[in-house]
């Protein structure tokens, strides 16, 4: 394979992630407007690993596992992380809201992770700056270099 096609093909990937970034950034803040809202189950509440290692002591990675039913019957499973002490998540099994999109039921969320903050605010920068780098590809002094002969100064 050619190192045209590679830098290509790596241009294209890294294009792919900065867009997931954005549309993750973009959507999960727009489900309360643009879904639907519905009462899920909390199904499963469980600690993960150890803890976290933050500046914080006593702080664990928490799996949130929830269902739904949609209008038609058909059961959809969603889950989140939460970061929690080590005796809870802050979020208990039972009754909770999710809003979903009707046309893709698999794109949801708990309420209380659809609220905008700063983390998405840097998930969409962060998705932009990987886009803009695919797309400008490598800079103007990188070619000026890689075109000039060895041992001459540009």
């Amino acid at each position: 394979m050619s190192s045209g096609v590679k830098n290509l093909a790596a241009r294209s990937m890294l294009f792919l992630v900065g867009a997931a970034f954005v549309l993750y950034g973009v959507v999960m803040p727009l489900l309360p407007y643009a879904g639907t809202r519905t009462e899920a189950e909390i199904t499963t509440v469980r600690r993960e690993l150890g803890d976290r290692q933050d500046p914080m002591p006593n702080r664990y990675s928490w799996s949130v596992g929830y269902e739904f039913a949609l209008p038609g019957g058909t059961v959809v499973h969603g889950n989140t992380k939460v970061i929690g002490s080590s005796y809870s998540a802050g979020i208990a099994k039972g009754p909770a809201i999710v809003h979903y999109l009707p046309a893709l039921p698999w794109v949801n969320a708990l309420e209380r992770d659809t609220r905008p903050d700063m983390g998405k605010a840097v998930m969409v920068a962060a998705g932009a700056l990987l886009c803009f780098a695919a797309v400008k590809g490598p800079s103007l002094t990188s070619r000026r270099r890689s075109r000039s002969p060895r041992g001459s100064t540009p």
